[in-house]
Formats: structure tokens, C-alpha cells, sequence
């Protein structure tokens, strides 16, 4: 892809029309978990069993994803991002017309596709038309619209159900979608490849048996109705074939993703070691934490969106200062503290209980929000700010992957430690309990404790250049 030198102003304009197509995917995801219970009693099936819902989508984006650097070079990134945005757009509607889990997950399979190439090229663009310098500030703009959806998603979600009914909430992507295919056709110029390379044919069948089988196999373990042998089975194949596609893509001449970026040590510590193990405790809450609020304490739809307001209105708060806060103190204190405090605060939710105050819970994931913020933004931010201009696009690719790869290992995760703890206390599979809602959220904030030696082992001057930390740069010298 072409590379176009830009003013400030024109990548900041760049980045509002990236983030309307991010707040398409974030309203999307925010609304569904809300939802859940309403949506399995119109499909027959138990709240849990709708995590195949979520992770059916990640699936399709895991593995189509590998391919999207390469469809966007052949054919364009302007146009291929416009079509996934409609693309988008259209399955939003099929999914508000299901009437049948079967016919829902056909829609989000679809979704995920287009989500696919949506995604990734979007921060390809975004990453190409930005000075190292500007990155932060860029990247800041760019998430903050994509945090109104999740801010506004639950609440929005929860009075849309409670008064209306559920599939509305997929309809709100429509006008959006719309919207963003007129600015990206109308403000982004064509990005075009400098050179055409061969599809690398194998290292995408590896890849996607490899996604495929993981996520497919911790889904069946997941599931009420899910085979625990089959799963396993499904789960270790794709670990295996995993490991012979990364033997692929690093001796392939032209491999439809390159594992440079995997040699880059900050971008290892923000997006394959701490980065992803933090956001397991992240990316599970917004689907343990409705059940417990709406299946156990009995709250409706609505305050249980509100109480997700609070966590993603304190991740919204806090990003006006987010930029301030990296550059004043540098990027490994930032991780280190931020990390640390949304763990703690997502480990008080083990103590909530039916009896305690509903704005205690409010405070409690406000203060995880705000953590959030300074956490994603740091981790977002640091894994680009060593990676050479070249090798931006498959870096993004790649951090993509292994994004939603996570998102959907931890919802899966999280649903299978709910049946584990139910079966361990000789309830019925699939019923949710306010123990088993516990040792969901007590795990997950485990497996994030080990990133925080990831983030320790950053040297004092990472992302020095960047964040433009004073102290840092010196003691890079």
C-alpha cells in the first residue's frame, strides 16, 4: 500500500471516519450482552448458550482476518473498507430478522465477515496517514468515538429491550453504516499497492484450521449442549496446527501474514504476552456481569445497561487525559499502575451481591473503566510505536488477530468455568449462580496478574519517542 505524507488536520479527519465504523462494531458488541436473556427466550435456549453468538463472530473475523492485508492491497483499501462497512450494515439487519438461533448465527457469521476486513484496513489507513510523533494524539481521537458506542450500548440495549424488543438494537447500526460509506467514499483518497504479491494459500488454510478449531473447540466445551470431548479434541488440533502455521509463515517468501512484528519487544509485551492476558479479564466481564445482574440479582435490562455505563463512561471520562498522563510518566508506569488497578477493581465485583448498594457497583466499575482507558490506550499505542513503516499494515493485521482471537477465548473461557463450577457443585449445567458468576471473575483476574511482569520487563525508555517522556528518551540515549 502506497504510503501519502498528511497534515495533522487530514489524519485526524481520517480518524473520526475511522472510528464511525469502530463505533458501528462497539455499539454492535455492547448491545448484545445486554440482550442475552431476552434473546434466549425467544430462541429456546439457555443465557449461556448465547455465547456462541459472540464467539461465532469472532470466529469468521479470526479467520478471514489473516487475508484482509492482502485483499486490501489487491483491490484497494478504500474500497474494500466501503463494501465491508456495507457489508456490515446489511447482516445488522439479517440479524435483527432472525427468528432461530440457527438463523442468528448465520447473521453474525456473515458480520464477522465483514467485520473482518473492516477492522484491520481501518487501522491500516489510520496507521499509514500518521506521523510517530502524532500517535497518541491521533489514536486518542480515533477511540473516543468507539467508547460512545459502548458508553451509550448498554444503557440504549437495556431500554430498548426492557420497552421494545430486542432486535431494534441491530438496527441502530444502519444509519451509522450509511454514514460511514459516504465519508469513506467522499473523504478518503486510494491507497493503492505498490506491488502485487502471490495469496499465500497455505498459510491461510493453516491459519484458519488452526482459529477455526481453537475457537470452535472451547466453544462446544462452552455450551450446555457442547461435547467436552469433541471440544478438547478441536482445541488441541487447532493449538497444533497453530504452531505448524507459524513454522509456515516465518520460511514463506510472501506469507499472507508476516511475523515480523513479533520480533519488535514492545509490540510482543502489548499484544502477544501482557497485552493479551489483560484483556481476558476485559473482554469476559461485559458477558459474566449482565447474567449476574439480570439471571441472579433480577435487575432488568435497563439498570443492568446502566451499570455498563458506568465502566465504559469511566473509560470515556478519563480519556481527555490520557495522552497528558503517557507523556508525563512514560508508557511502562502507566501499564504497570492502570493494569493493576482495573484487576483490583474487577476482583471487587467477586464481592457484589444482591444486597449491595447499586451505586457501590456503579463507583466500582467506573474506577475499572478509567483504568481501562489508560491501559488500552498505553497497549494500543505502544505496539505500533516500534514498528517500521513497512511492516505497519501486517502488524495491524496480526494485532488484529490476535485481538479477537482473545475476546472470543475469553468469553468462552469464562462460560466454561461457569458449567465447570456448576457441575463441581452439583447444579445443573447452564444455570447461572451468583458462585459460579465469582469463579468466572476470579480467574479471569488471575490469568491478568501475569501480565504485569510482561509490562515490569518493558525497558524505561519504551515508547520514549512516541510519548515523548522526557526521562525516557534521556535514558534511551
Amino acid at each position: 500500500m502506497a504510503a501519502h505524507a498528511r497534515s495533522p488536520a487530514s489524519s485526524r479527519l481520517i480518524a473520526l471516519i475511522v472510528a464511525s465504523a469502530m463505533f458501528m462494531a462497539g455499539l454492535d458488541a455492547s448491545v448484545v450482552v445486554v440482550a442475552m436473556p431476552d434473546m434466549a427466550r425467544t430462541f429456546a435456549v439457555r443465557p449461556v448458550d448465547l455465547n456462541i453468538g459472540i464467539t461465532i463472530y469472532v470466529l469468521a473475523q479470526a479467520v478471514l482476518l489473516p487475508s484482509s492485508g492482502w485483499i486490501a492491497d489487491r483491490f484497494g483499501a478504500r474500497r474494500v473498507f466501503a463494501l465491508a462497512l456495507a457489508g456490515f450494515t446489511a447482516s445488522s439487519i439479517l440479524c435483527a430478522l432472525s427468528h432461530t438461533l440457527a438463523q442468528f448465527i448465520v447473521a453474525r457469521v456473515l458480520q464477522g465477515a465483514a467485520a473482518s476486513l473492516m477492522t484491520p484496513i481501518a487501522r491500516i489507513v489510520l496507521l499509514r496517514s500518521t506521523q510517530k510523533e502524532d500517535l497518541i494524539t491521533v489514536m486518542t481521537i480515533s477511540t473516543v468515538p468507539m467508547l460512545v458506542a459502548p458508553t451509550l450500548g448498554p444503557a440504549v440495549g437495556g431500554l430498548i429491550t426492557t420497552y421494545f424488543s430486542w432486535p431494534w438494537i441491530f438496527l441502530l447500526n444502519v444509519p451509522v453504516g450509511i454514514a460511514g460509506v459516504i465519508l469513506v467514499v467522499r473523504f478518503i483518497p486510494p491507497l493503492e499497492a505498490d506491488a502485487r504479491r502471490p495469496f499465500d494459500v497455505a498459510g491461510f488454510t493453516l491459519l484458519a484450521i488452526a482459529s477455526g478449531g481453537l475457537l470452535t473447540g472451547l466453544d462446544l466445551m462452552s455450551t450446555t449442549s457442547g461435547s467436552w470431548a469433541v471440544g478438547g479434541a478441536l482445541a488441541a488440533a487447532g493449538i497444533v496446527v497453530g504452531a505448524l502455521a507459524v513454522r509456515h509463515l516465518s520460511r514463506h517468501a510472501h506469507p499472507v501474514l508476516s511475523l515480523a512484528a513479533a520480533r519488535i519487544p514492545t509490540f510482543v509485551a502489548t499484544t502477544l504476552n501482557g497485552g493479551a492476558l489483560v484483556r481476558m479479564p476485559v473482554r469476559a466481564l461485559p458477558f459474566v456481569l449482565p447474567l449476574m445482574f439480570e439471571v441472579v440479582f433480577g435487575y432488568s435490562a435497563v439498570s443492568a445497561g446502566f451499570l455498563l455505563l458506568a465502566m465504559n463512561g469511566g473509560d470515556l471520562l478519563l480519556k481527555s487525559v490520557t495522552t497528558h498522563t503517557i507523556r508525563r510518566f512514560g508508557f511502562r508506569p502507566v501499564l504497570i499502575a492502570s493494569a493493576a488497578l482495573m484487576l483490583a477493581a474487577i476482583f471487587a465485583c467477586v464481592a457484589v451481591s444482591a444486597i449491595t448498594s447499586y451505586w457501590v457497583s456503579f463507583a466500582i466499575l467506573a474506577v475499572a473503566g478509567m483504568a481501562r482507558s489508560l491501559l488500552f490506550t498505553g497497549t494500543s499505542t505502544l505496539a505500533f510505536a516500534d514498528v517500521p513503516h513497512e511492516e505497519l499494515g501486517s502488524a495491524t493485521v496480526l494485532w488484529n488477530l490476535v485481538l479477537q482471537t482473545t475476546n472470543a477465548v475469553a468469553v468462552s473461557l469464562a462460560a466454561i468455568l461457569m458449567n465447570v463450577t456448576s457441575l463441581a457443585l452439583g447444579e445443573p449445567v447452564g444455570h447461572v449462580t451468583l458462585r459460579n458468576c465469582q469463579v468466572a471473575l476470579t480467574v479471569m483476574v488471575l490469568l491478568g496478574v501475569v501480565s504485569l511482569f510482561s509490562f515490569a520487563r518493558l525497558p524505561r525508555h519504551a515508547g520514549a519517542a512516541v510519548s515523548g517522556h522526557r526521562a525516557g528518551r534521556a535514558a534511551g540515549r
